[in-house]
């Protein structure tokens, strides 16, 4: 298979470094970015097939790409890809609006194609370990989830002026609402579809960003529970973090402290989990290899396309809310 990495910023250089740690060979690895220091970088990790635009490498034989590119671009270029048979790993968010997504679906089905969101905190093992104790239910019925990611946007590339970042610009796809979807579709691994939602989405810090800085949603899911959700990028101690409590019992998920931490109420006792892998690189690969399986073919279970449209459109829901003011209902 040829691979073409479409955006070289952090998290596509993390991907061209695990395609060749997992072993394919630079040769059949591609890159794309308009930024020549970006793509200096890349050559210095051994890839020579560099490129500025996406149509200079469309022509090429191309199996699969991981789009890194600014969430607004991410439809029109899906679109040019799926034209050209390519299989998709879309970085998240799926879009910063739904126009063009009925394309998207119907040439993926039409070319039989791979169309993969890269939500990575699905393969942490801290988020399986939870999904085992729910399947076991060890704390009997889910009544309420309440999560947080919480993280201080000039931290995130400490060597960039955070204000020339596309997460400062709410027309390129930046802001928090969108960048920290992380949470949101790991609720809906966890606990299935959202049914409606109720939100605050604004600026409210002094960062220089035009762009939302926190997002404050009370959710509802069709099977009846109630979760939480905050995300803000001003928050100075990073935090990744939810709880879920059922009639016997909470459980914890920890990220930074790498710990699940389970409450049984007939014990009145707490069990930690703390013994897992700390190199959350290695999600990734876990990710990537799901990704390689999927356009092989191979039944795998991996979270599409329509899972990027379902969290989206909890998004733009809670953006509807706040200008409302009143509980929205996802479509």
């Amino acid at each position: 298979m040829n691979f073409l990495v479409l955006g070289c910023g952090s998290v596509g250089k993390r991907h061209l470094k695990n395609l060749i740690e997992i072993g394919i060979n630079r040769d059949h690895i591609y890159a794309v970015d308009p930024r020549v220091d970006r793509l200096e970088e890349v050559k210095d990790l051994g890839v020579k097939n560099i490129f500025k635009t996406l149509e200079e490498v469309l022509n090429k034989n191309i199996n699969a790409c991981i789009v890194c590119s600014p969430t607004s671009m991410h439809i029109d270029q899906s679109i040019k890809l799926l034209n050209k048979k390519i299989n998709i790993l879309m970085e998240k968010p799926l879009c910063n609006n739904l126009e063009g997504v009925e394309k998207l679906i119907d040439i993926r089905d039409k070319n039989n194609l791979t169309f993969m969101m890269a939500y990575v905190f699905r393969y942490s093992p801290l988020t399986l370990k939870v999904k085992d104790l729910l399947n076991e239910n060890k704390i009997g019925k889910v009544l309420y989830a309440r999560g947080e990611f919480s993280e201080y946007l000039p931290d995130w590339h400490p060597w960039e002026d955070y204000r020339g970042f596309y997460m400062a610009k709410k027309n390129m796809g930046g802001g928090s609402i969108l960048d920290q979807c992380h949470i949101m579709d790991l609720f809906h691994f966890l606990f299935g579809n959202f049914s409606s939602v109720y939100a605050f989405n604004s600026k409210i810090s002094n960062l220089e960003i035009q762009a939302d800085d926190i997002a404050e949603l009370i959710v509802h899911f069709e099977n009846k529970i109630i979760g939480s959700i905050h995300t803000d990028i001003f928050g100075r101690r990073h935090n990744k973090t939810f709880e879920i409590k059922g009639t016997d019992g909470n459980i914890t998920w920890e990220f930074y402290n790498k710990k699940v931490i389970l409450y049984e109420s007939h014990t009145k006792k707490e069990t930690i989990f703390d013994n897992f892998d700390n190199d959350f690189n290695n999600c990734y690969i876990d990710e990537l290899n799901t990704f390689i399986s999927a356009c092989k073919g191979d039944n795998v279970i991996y979270p599409n396309l329509e899972v990027g449209i379902d969290t989206m459109k909890l998004i733009i829901s809670a953006e509807n809310s706040h200008n409302s003011n009143k509980l929205e209902k996802i479509q």
